[in-house]
């Protein structure tokens, strides 16, 4: 017990060794969570209800009735992305030799530029029976022309007195 003449503590603490609000309690025990299927208490607000799917398949004559999606009809074999055969070979063997007459146009002429178009006309007849590589065959004879076109324009540049 504490003397009642003892002059008090003027910022209210406790004398060492007592404990001011008594014996401590134990922490609250936490609420287990709700079981599967269970809802958690309502508190406040209702908790919405769930709602049907509005895209699943419904009986007839049952509310409104959405549009099913349509499959979009498919295009007869030999239509739509062309065909897709073996490639041609010829085409680009064309077109590279088509580039390096451009390239090698000073050591080689026009030679290189000669042997591209044969290659290119023989592409586009390959290109007639398989339907592949007609552009680049077109491409590789215009290519190739131009570098016989070049060897030429070289060949009198250099033979001009």
């Amino acid at each position: 017990m504490s003397n009642p003449y003892q002059p008090q503590d003027p910022y209210g603490q406790q004398p060492y060794g007592q404990q001011p609000y008594g014996p401590p309690t134990p922490p609250p025990q936490p609420t287990p969570p709700p079981g599967y299927g269970q809802q958690p208490p309502v508190y406040g607000y209702p908790q919405p209800q769930p709602q049907p799917d509005p895209y699943a398949q419904q009986p007839p004559g049952y509310g409104y009735a959405y549009p099913q999606p349509q499959q979009q009809p498919q295009p007869p074999v030999g239509y739509g992305y062309g065909p897709t055969g073996e490639p041609n070979t010829l085409a680009n063997a064309a077109t590279a030799i088509g580039v390096l007459s451009i390239v090698t146009v000073c050591f080689y002429g026009g030679f290189l530029g000669v042997l591209g178009v044969v290659l290119g006309l023989l592409a586009l007849n390959k290109s007639a029976t398989t339907g592949t590589g007609r552009n680049q065959a077109i491409g590789s004879i215009i290519v190739s022309t131009l570098g016989i076109l070049i060897g030429i324009l070289v060949l009198v540049l250099v033979l001009r007195p």
